[in-house]
């Protein structure tokens, strides 16, 4: 009956060193228990390769300008984040104004969405991002991934993604609080680091001194 990997290597562990004489070579019947070295080797190199080629199906990361499905599909989401404020507080929500962080604070708290309605808390999660593209020069980008396809911003070329979409249906999902400020904070505090960072370093010119008369 066939041994499994676990128990060959026990096995292994077992027994003494293979014997060998004096020209290191080792001795008629050594082989045999030496064996489960071998297949513990092969099988070692089996997973090895297993996951190099894993590693090699991931699909690599693509970023794009939003295409003509994903604009209809964010319009889609503002109007009914509108629709959503009017509704329940009796005002507009723009996606352009920090004021507007306040009223969709207001509607995530007075659970007016369903849990199970991720587009419609999707919807605001949009509008967030329309008023963080606007006050920190933020662009809408779409990701292509191993994740999916997915709408995101980006500040200028730089690689960091911030996905405000689903911000808040995760949370949400996870029934964790949602405080709309405090995302928004964390988001500008990374742009401001990715401002500062692309800034040229200003090199200080030292001035020789001057000649004594």
């Amino acid at each position: 009956m066939p041994i499994g990997i676990d128990e060959e290597v026990a096995m292994l562990a077992r027994r003494p060193p293979c014997p060998r004489d004096r020209f290191s070579r080792p001795m008629p019947g050594a082989a045999i228990h030496c064996r489960p070295a071998w297949l513990a080797l092969v099988w070692l190199l089996c997973g090895l390769l297993g996951a190099v080629d894993a590693a090699a199906q991931l699909k690599p990361r693509t970023i794009e300008p939003l295409g003509t499905a994903d604009q209809l599909k964010s319009q889609r989401q503002r109007e009914l984040a509108n629709e959503l404020a009017r509704r329940y507080l009796g005002k507009p929500v723009r996606g352009r104004d920090l004021k507007d962080l306040d009223t969709l604070q207001r509607l995530l708290d007075g659970r007016f969405i369903p849990e199970q309605e991720a587009f419609s808390q999707q919807a605001l999660g949009l509008v967030f991002g329309d008023i963080m593209a606007h006050q920190l020069n933020l662009d809408w980008v779409v990701v292509d991934d191993d994740f999916g396809r997915s709408r995101a911003l980006r500040w200028k070329r730089e690689e960091d993604i911030f996905f405000p979409i689903t911000m808040f249906s995760k949370r949400i999902g996870q029934g964790r609080p949602v405080r709309v400020r405090e995302l928004y904070d964390e988001v500008a505090k990374r742009v401001a680091e990715l401002e500062r960072r692309s800034r040229p370093s200003r090199r200080r010119v030292v001035l020789p001194p001057r000649p004594e008369n």
